[in-house]
């Protein structure tokens, strides 16, 4: 229906479905209430959606819901839920998920700061999407205080984390090391 230029049709039908468990349905209709489309704009109805959606596993509603826990858009801000669901949508291989949940480490928001993970992360978003929507390597290059070990480091961690089934493994582990080790590099 919205393909065929009938988006009214289409949000009722992103309806009926959203209620009955459908992720994409849910994904889409708290996407129209996030920006508005068809429907009136509600980042609180937004989030609902995308929190259905996300439980389900959609990695587009998970991105979106840290997105918004991250800017206190339809919420109250709320870090560690933004690592939350930008985590669960980087184990689906979702390169901006991976770029902000690098920017979580950067900044040291609801995370230990830890400038090597974040660029780790950094760099493999820009990898699996070098689009100019993707802002990780701009974000890159705004980064001050980076050393030479650092950088080598965050070669080192991305390429671990790229090359894993499950890039939370290798940074977990590599986070629990930084932890206990006082000459790491995090910060």
């Amino acid at each position: 229906a919205y393909e065929a230029g009938n988006p009214q049709l289409a949000a009722k039908e992103f309806r009926a479905c959203a209620d009955k468990g459908d992720a994409v349905c849910q994904f889409n209709l708290a996407l129209m209430h996030e920006q508005g489309m068809v429907i009136e704009k509600n980042e609180n109805d937004a989030v609902l959606w995308y929190q259905k959606s996300a439980a389900l596993g959609n990695s587009n509603a998970q991105y979106n819901l840290g997105v918004l826990y991250e800017n206190g858009r339809g919420t109250t801000v709320d870090f560690a839920k933004a690592n939350q669901w930008y985590r669960k949508a980087s184990v689906q291989g979702d390169p901006l998920a991976i770029g902000n949940l690098g920017m979580l480490y950067l900044r040291g928001d609801g995370v230990k700061a830890d400038k090597t993970a974040g660029l780790a992360l950094l760099l493999l978003s820009a990898t699996l999407d070098g689009s100019p929507g993707n802002q990780a390597k701009k974000n890159i290059a705004k980064t001050k205080g980076l050393t030479t070990a650092m950088v080598t480091d965050a070669q080192k961690l991305s390429d671990e984390l790229g090359k894993s089934k499950n890039l939370l493994v290798p940074l977990d582990k590599y986070l629990k090391t930084t932890t206990t080790n006082v000459a790491g590099n995090s910060k």
